[in-house]
């Protein structure tokens, strides 16, 4: 028997009944102001993206969107206006609170339930790797996966983007770092860099975007010159598996962490040691660095997380509150908020007053990463429930 209704892959004409979510709608701006009023929240954030092609009248289909019943989709519509017209967006912040009114907005459409490993955060898309070796692409406005980076032969741990160059930065349990160019849609993979001995648990970039740090199993943090795809130093400083490296904003100082629960502080430009700091009881897992590069904040399998002062190498106090192992921390673009994760929660810190502000709950286990947006407006949490939650100042 012939059905005569559209398919999930067919473009049909905009008019009043709605298209199937993933279809193309033709018909110009009358199709896209069809899609944009549909009482079917997908379909009005499938709009949302159609309407950038429209110039000044998608721009206001998408301030008009900032006003939707639905959260997901005044959250997509802020999304898009931030990356095309900054300044729009700019006269509605005062209505947002920041970081203290965050709200679960969606968890993303995934198909199985495999642990998230890591997760990074560049404007509308969201990359996530999970216990598998490959890595996913994410539209955060759609809430869909768009495409799958294929290459690595074990489990994918660790990435890192860089914005301006368009580049994903991927570490593996294969021992390899992979880089990836994300403005192709074939072929993006265009650099494999070898040489560690153990899995890739950390990578990072310095900010002249060229310059890769990875630490590994093997005990040592390697830089890498991405241009020139070439190991250029090694330091080897730790005595256990190197856990985690973490930069500061201005590329001045590196942190790394080992399993025997020791921290220490780098100068990445030169190689050499500047602090060996102790006072966790068990191994460290996660860092962040706030903005002024002057304090260094660590989260530990003990329960804590510690501030530290970077200047002096002293610890400035200790956070608890937490019921599980801290596995993943964040910084907010002004320095003043602190984002935790841990079993089942994320703590919102003031870091100003050292004060517990909010708990989010919305994962079943433990949280293995987090990701906050350039603009500190929306945060993004996986967990070894298989959960990607996307939450965001409503």
């Amino acid at each position: 028997m012939i059905s005569h209704q559209p398919r999930s892959f067919d473009a049909v004409l905009g008019g009043k009944t709605p298209p199937p979510v993933g279809g193309l709608v033709l018909g110009g701006t009358l199709g896209v102001k069809t899609r944009i009023s549909s009482p079917i929240s997908a379909q009005r954030r499938i709009a949302l993206v159609e309407a950038l092609k429209y110039g000044e009248i998608g721009l206001n289909l998408l301030v008009q969107r900032l006003e939707d019943s639905s959260i997901a989709v005044r959250h997509g519509a802020r999304i898009l206006l931030n990356q095309r017209s900054p300044q729009i967006i700019k006269k509605y912040l005062s209505q947002w609170q920041q970081y203290q009114d965050f709200t679960y907005i969606t968890s993303l459409d995934r198909t199985d339930s495999r642990p998230i490993n890591a997760i990074a955060l560049d404007g509308q898309f969201l990359i996530s790797c999970g216990r598998e070796h490959s890595l996913r692409v994410w539209s955060l406005v759609l809430g869909k996966q768009i495409y799958n980076l294929s290459g690595h032969t074990d489990m994918v741990t660790s990435v890192a983007i860089s914005s301006q160059r368009k580049l994903l930065i991927s570490g593996s349990c294969d021992r390899t770092i992979k880089v990836w160019d994300l403005s192709k849609l074939k072929n993006p993979e265009i650099l494999t860099l070898t040489g560690h001995h153990g899995y890739v648990n950390s990578v990072a970039l310095l900010p002249d975007q060229n310059t890769l740090i990875s630490g590994s199993q093997d005990t040592t943090i390697k830089f890498w010159d991405i241009d020139r795809g070439k190991n250029i130093h090694t330091i080897k400083g730790h005595t256990n598996l190197v856990n985690a490296v973490v930069l500061s904003p201005d590329g001045r100082i590196m942190a790394s962490c080992s399993w025997n629960t020791m921290i220490r502080v780098w100068n990445p430009l030169t190689g050499a040691q500047i602090w060996e700091l102790i006072g966790h009881s068990a191994k460290v897992w996660a860092f962040a660095i706030t903005p002024d590069n002057k304090i260094l904040v660590s989260g530990s399998k003990d329960k804590t997380i510690k501030l530290w002062d970077l200047t002096t190498g002293v610890e400035i106090c200790t956070l608890d509150g937490h019921k599980g192992e801290v596995r993943a921390l964040v910084i907010s673009p002004d320095g003043k908020t602190l984002f935790s994760a841990s079993f089942k929660e994320i703590m919102i810190w003031d870091l100003t007053r050292r004060q517990l502000v909010r708990i989010l709950k919305g994962h079943s286990g433990v949280i293995n990463a987090i990701a906050l947006s350039a603009d500190g407006l929306t945060l993004v949490s996986g967990g070894e429930d298989g959960l990607i939650n996307i939450w965001a100042v409503a």
